[in-house]
């Protein structure tokens, strides 16, 4: 389980992607190997750019049932909560995420913790992935773990969003010391509505908005990742070009 960053009970995210050119390696960390996930401390794995930071600012909705229900709120880090609790906030670059092949899915360190006081139910998220399809939809995905014990129905989308809007103009611009979408809206799936009411006993609704992201991306990244033909990596290549035109 990863440190707790900051906690409250509620009443006030990675993306990612590859570079598609090779660079010179700027010497330091081991390669992560490809396809393996998250990164272990001090590897360096192939991402859209070197570093940067993304946010997800949870819904007054979502805010608000979690504080209906009495359900607590805490940042694993490198995940912390910002904005007064209403938001979360990790760093991302080519140290802590990195592209798994072939399926062009990124694996985003951390995350955040629901906990019920009166049931002592402890609800985790500790590593989350995103993926930027160039078809279908674009989605968050975890393993959600409850009391210590990772989902016996294994992974579950936790929401979507659409590539489409990300990259619109207007919406992928230079903000936050960088370039990316600003603004972008997630979409609570089904599944994970489901496990959360059935866990938690909050009463949340699949296709609900969950959450606004934003990701500002920073600098190249020494190391590159193959191009592909899954929707996964086509969708990171299309990320890839967009930055390279704000750049």
């Amino acid at each position: 389980m990863r440190s707790t960053r900051a906690s409250l009970v509620t009443g006030g995210t990675a993306l990612a992607a590859l570079l598609f050119t090779a660079q010179p390696a700027a010497q330091p960390a081991a390669a992560a190997p490809v396809g393996t996930g998250c990164l272990a401390y001090g590897q360096a794995g192939s991402y859209l750019s070197r570093e940067g930071g993304l946010k997800l600012t949870l819904s007054p909705g979502f805010l608000a049932e979690l504080r209906r229900a009495g359900i607590g709120l805490s940042a694993l880090g490198p995940v912390e909560l910002v904005d007064g609790g209403k938001a979360l906030w990790t760093p991302v670059g080519e140290r802590y995420d990195t592209v798994a092949t072939p399926g062009g899915r990124i694996c985003h360190p951390g995350g955040f913790s629901f906990s019920d006081p009166e049931t002592n139910v402890t609800y985790e998220i500790d590593t989350f992935r995103m993926v930027f399809a160039a078809t279908g939809g674009s989605a968050l995905l975890a393993t959600p773990a409850v009391n210590g014990r990772p989902r016996p129905r294994g992974e579950l989308t936790m929401a979507g969003f659409s590539l489409r809007e990300a990259l619109a103009p207007g919406t992928f611009v230079r903000h936050g010391g960088g370039v990316g979408p600003r603004k972008v809206a997630l979409t609570l799936h089904r599944s994970w509505a489901d496990d959360l009411n059935r866990e938690l006993g909050t009463r949340l609704r699949g296709g609900a908005h969950w959450a606004d992201l934003a990701i500002a991306w920073q600098g190249t990244p020494s190391r590159p990742v193959p191009a592909g033909t899954s929707p996964g990596l086509r969708g990171i290549e299309l990320v890839n070009a967009a930055i390279r035109r704000m750049s």
